[in-house]
């Protein structure tokens, strides 16, 4: 088998952006200015900044507050802080294991400090003590290595402008990035936001499919839903005609699902919802309910963690597992009812040397023509990040992470320091999977690692059947090196491996 390189397009330069900055909500526009050599280097940088008219909405939000606009921004980076410290829950079972290492370890330091006299004067009072303060220490270890996992609760109007101020930007640049994912020619008509806070989710979709018909916006929280609100209020000083408040003519809040599955969503968006679930199960009961309403796109994103990647991953592997498991005695029933069940089909169902999905695949190609494969649930396969449905490479220990520029909104005219042109960078992880089967000969190999080094760049590549590959280019491969080297980490690799056969011993990867 010997690979080929085939570039797929021509114009392999990123498009550059027109960065408009609000040092100060409370003050009228400001432009940042930079100097001639960020200017040029921001040609380079791709960046997803929130719409004006966002910018505007938090702006009108944040000042009906009661506290001090400087106030809730620090309290904002205050909470800024924590989130980025924040882990993913651990399940039960491995906090029960660290629970009793560090019991163990503690344990061990200590010599026996019950005494005969000790259990004969007091019982077993000093024995509950000691156990007493035993508990505390291992509550404090485990608070310190942040094992102290909690969900993230906002009850007031401030604090909700607190967590806008904090999220609204990085959240709405991770979403953003993420809908880059999509073919240009869809349009879905109607969209679900589960979890949908600070509404990033909202202005994202707003800005990548304006034409969407209905947004529907779900958030336990109260506060947080009507600080949204407020912010997707429409400019007071000029009133609408027609009367509709919002700036978008079809915007639903929820504190929940509606309970019926006929409700379905083109899109169904989930942004670091995983991660308020302490409960593995409990995550993939909703999963599995979000699944339901899923017209066709459900996209998943949360924090860089390898942790959270593992969240993903878990939820991934569970779409695309129960998405192949043959609910076998309806098909039986089915089919015999249809007096269409042939032997063919009941010996492969009874055959029980195969897997679950090489069952899925023969019944396929087994029942007659028109009839569908009954699963336990919808089957899926993934659009992005991974270029197939196999198991991750990676590993537990690491994860598939993606990195978003954008433009933070302070509210105290102040700029940011994390980078020398006032921008910042989040790192996160998604995962996009489509209610259907996946396409043949789709082109979605992954840049995971792109390191440009001199005169060469070498790529750490997710391949669709072989893994994660290396790709090495020098300039002397012209055009070739020229795409590699203009893309980024998590971009879809510019060229095609094309693989074809050889009568050759060996396998030649070049």
């Amino acid at each position: 088998m010997i690979r080929e390189i085939i570039p797929t397009f021509k114009n392999t330069k990123p498009e550059g952006h027109t960065i408009t900055a609000i040092n100060a909500l409370t003050n009228a526009k400001s432009i940042v200015q930079v100097s001639k050599k960020e200017r040029t280097l921001k040609r380079f940088k791709r960046e997803f900044n929130l719409p004006q008219n966002a910018i505007d909405g938090l702006r009108n939000a944040i000042t009906a507050c009661d506290r001090p606009v400087k106030q809730l921004q620090n309290e904002a980076d205050q909470l800024a802080n924590r989130l980025e410290q924040r882990r993913f829950p651990e399940s039960p079972e491995n906090l029960k294991k660290v629970r009793d290492e560090v019991k163990r370890k503690l344990k061990s330091g200590k010599r026996d400090e019950i005494s005969d006299f000790d259990k004969e004067a007091f019982g077993g009072k000093v024995q509950e003590a000691q156990q007493y303060e035993l508990r505390n220490e291992v509550d404090k270890i485990m608070k310190k290595a942040s094992f102290n996992w909690k969900p993230l609760e906002i009850t007031t109007k401030e604090g909700a402008g607190a967590y806008s101020l904090a999220r609204l930007a990085p959240n709405y640049a991770e979403i953003a990035r993420c809908l880059e994912e999509f073919p240009e020619d869809f349009q879905p008509e109607t969209v679900l936001d589960y979890g949908s806070g600070s509404a990033a989710g909202f202005w994202a979709v707003n800005q990548r499919w304006p034409m969407a018909k209905e947004v529907t916006m779900v958030d336990i929280s109260d506060a947080m839903t009507k600080f949204a609100m407020d912010s997707l209020r429409k400019n007071q000083t000029s009133p609408d005609p027609t009367g509709k408040p919002f700036v978008h003519d079809n915007i639903n809040f929820r504190r929940h699902l509606l309970p019926s599955l006929n409700t379905t969503y083109d899109v169904v968006l989930a942004h670091r919802v995983l991660s308020e679930i302490g409960s593995s199960e409990t995550r993939l009961q909703l999963i599995e309910s979000l699944w339901k309403r899923t017209n066709r796109f459900i996209i998943l994103i949360e924090s860089a963690q390898s942790s959270a990647f593992g969240g993903i991953l878990e939820a991934r592997d569970f779409l695309l597992t129960q998405g192949t498991t043959v609910d076998y005695r309806k098909l039986l029933i089915d089919l015999e009812e249809k007096v269409m069940l042939s032997p063919k089909v009941v010996r492969i169902v009874e055959d029980y040397n195969l897997s679950d999905y090489e069952k899925f695949v023969m019944l396929k190609e087994a029942i007659p023509h028109g009839e569908t494969l009954p699963t336990m649930l919808p089957t899926a396969s993934v659009l992005a990040p991974c270029p197939h449905d196999l198991g991750c490479p990676l590993g537990v220990h690491s994860a598939c992470t993606f990195a978003t520029r954008f433009q933070p909104i302070r509210a105290d005219g102040r700029r940011s320091e994390k980078e020398s042109d006032g921008t910042e960078v989040s790192k996160f992880t998604f995962m996009i999977l489509e209610k259907a089967s996946r396409a043949i000969n789709t082109h979605t190999d992954r840049i995971l690692k792109n390191r440009k080094l001199g005169g060469h760049v070498t790529c750490d590549v997710c391949t669709s059947f072989r893994g994660i590959q290396r790709l090495t280019l020098s300039k002397k491969h012209g055009d070739l090196y020229s795409a590699v080297r203009g893309r980024r980490d998590g971009d879809v690799l510019p060229v095609r491996l094309k693989t074809i056969s050889t009568d050759g011993l060996f396998d030649v990867d070049s």
